[in-house]
């Protein structure tokens, strides 16, 4: 009964595939960038590119609103961002919105509109304005690309085309379109003439904003929704071998090292895309991927199964685990790194060491707030200012905040929303847009999500036999009781309570049956 309870509060506190920060503590090999180069501060708001009630509900969450660039629904959406962080910056420090997903699922024209409409929003609001691309998930309407199976990628060497790509974005997975080969050459020619598509009406905004003499509303584009090869939905198979295939190997002649090869075939993906907007005009310093990562430290407390952070790292190379997209894939000569930034153990630490490693100042955080998915607010272990700190105090010039206005009626939605929303975090906002200094709260280098594990798997381990050793039923009423209590906090995400239970069941069992 107790290994019970207790594997159902381990499975209720690990968070799913998308947690990406909580290290905040730790080596800052990358010094505080002292320039005058603008850094925006971002709030990515979901516009409505479908209109696909159930395309629309999973990109939204629930949001009251349908959002379209250029009607007054979205206009009305970033006012009043304005008006209740209420000050959109001073001297090198911006307020901006990030607009997307902008993808395969529109045309060339309604792109093209699309990014017009935008930049007369930033005139209109002197809100910056910013573009992020979903450069490989959405792409149903491209019949012409997705009938050809040479365009889909498949989950062996000899097997079928992928039928459908996962998506842990929930707990329940979701099943969006077949995982696209990024080599393909119709897939190539693709993304070549649709970034060049989205450059193009790029430059001829931020020219818009250069003959009112604001050049500074525009934030940049970011290049990406997470990047990655991902696994097939009906088996979870990792995916990658058409791509592989069309770089010369098969199931006879595999690359020396099969993981590695599928993190090039992103990082060239990645590229193709940066290059075609960067060989418009567009500046490579306003251009930035989108990648997410499980930091090596929490891959090492989840590859060790007596301490489980995250159940699937538990038999996978790191680099299958992040599907291929490690941090090294988000470099590039036409774009700058960008990471999703959930608060996970190690995470900062990794960007700062990446970025020392390719003697790269700036970057992004192209998604992300001060909470990781599943955990509930305020389990982070620092405020936002403290979060905001950890990335524009290190070089990042664009942090681009989610979840602000996102509706729907589930806890976690609601969840993420008080942490981008309250109070705490507006405070924060209007400090790093007054141009005042951020300040970084350190403290403990371990976190509850660290420290939680370990002790739940001593209870699960020891209780059961401490109990059966004491031959007193109160005894086992008594640890029976703080069982229930320990699984109810971690059920409503009360993980400072759940310590406290742990660590009392942990002080009864030292004293003996």
């Amino acid at each position: 009964m107790h290994c019970a309870l207790i594997a159902a509060a381990i499975s209720l506190l690990m968070p799913g595939l998308r947690t990406p920060d909580a290290s905040y503590f730790g080596p800052t090999p990358v010094a505080m960038v002292a320039d005058e180069e603008t850094k925006y501060l971002a709030f990515q708001i979901f516009t409505n590119y479908s209109n696909k009630p159930e395309v629309a509900q999973l990109l939204s969450n629930g949001m009251r609103d349908p959002l379209t660039p250029g009607n007054q629904a979205l206009l009305n959406y970033v006012n009043d961002i304005k008006q209740r962080i209420g000050t959109v910056g001073m001297g090198s420090n911006r307020l901006a919105v990030m607009l997307g997903p902008l993808c395969f699922e529109q045309t060339d024209a309604e792109i093209s509109q699309y990014i017009s409409n935008a930049f007369d929003i930033a005139l209109q609001t002197n809100v910056a304005i910013g573009f992020h691309i979903d450069d490989s998930i959405f792409w149903a309407n491209r019949k012409d690309l997705l009938t050809d199976p040479n365009n889909l990628e498949t989950a062996d060497w000899d097997a079928p085309p992928s039928m459908g790509r996962r998506l842990d974005w929930s707990k329940t997975p979701t099943q969006a379109p077949p995982q696209m080969c990024f080599n393909s050459p119709a897939i190539q020619r693709a993304v070549r003439r649709r970034s060049m598509v989205i450059g193009r009406a790029i430059v001829a905004g931020t020219a818009q904003l250069a003959q009112h003499k604001h050049p500074e509303l525009f934030a940049g584009v970011i290049v990406g929704w997470e990047t990655m090869i991902g696994q097939e939905f009906s088996t979870g198979k990792y995916l990658g071998y058409r791509a592989l295939q069309n770089r010369g190997f098969n199931r006879e002649h595999p690359p020396r090292d099969i993981n590695i090869e599928r993190e090039s075939i992103v990082k060239e993906f990645i590229d193709r895309w940066t290059a075609g907007i960067a060989a418009t005009g567009v500046s490579p310093q306003s251009i930035y991927s989108h990648t997410a990562f499980l930091s090596h430290r929490s891959f090492e407390l989840g590859a060790d199964k007596s301490v489980t952070y995250m159940q699937r790292a538990k038999n996978s190379a790191y680099s299958q685990h992040n599907h291929f997209a490690p941090p090294s894939v988000a470099f590039g000569d036409n774009h700058r790194p960008g990471f999703s930034t959930y608060p996970q153990p190690g995470l900062f630490d990794d960007i700062y060491s990446e970025l020392t490693k390719h003697k790269q100042e700036h970057w992004a955080s192209s998604e992300g707030t001060n909470m990781q998915p599943d955990s509930g607010p305020g389990q982070s272990g620092m405020n936002m200012e403290t979060y905001l700190a950890r990335m524009f105090n290190h070089g990042a010039t664009v942090v681009n905040v989610f979840a602000w206005g996102l509706g729907g009626d589930a806890m976690k939605t609601m969840n993420f929303r008080l942490v981008t929303e309250g109070a705490e975090a507006i405070a924060a906002y209007r400090k790093f847009l007054s141009g005042a200094p951020l300040t970084e709260v350190k403290g403990d280098a371990s976190t509850i999500q660290e420290r939680l594990p370990p002790k739940i798997h001593k209870i699960q381990n020891e209780l059961p036999a401490w109990v059966q050793k004491s031959g007193r039923p109160e005894r086992a009423a008594e640890a029976t009781a703080l069982m229930k209590r320990l699984q109810q906090c971690i059920e409503t995400s009360n993980f400072d309570e759940a310590e406290k239970i742990a660590d009392e069941i942990i002080k009864m069992m030292q004293k003996g049956a």
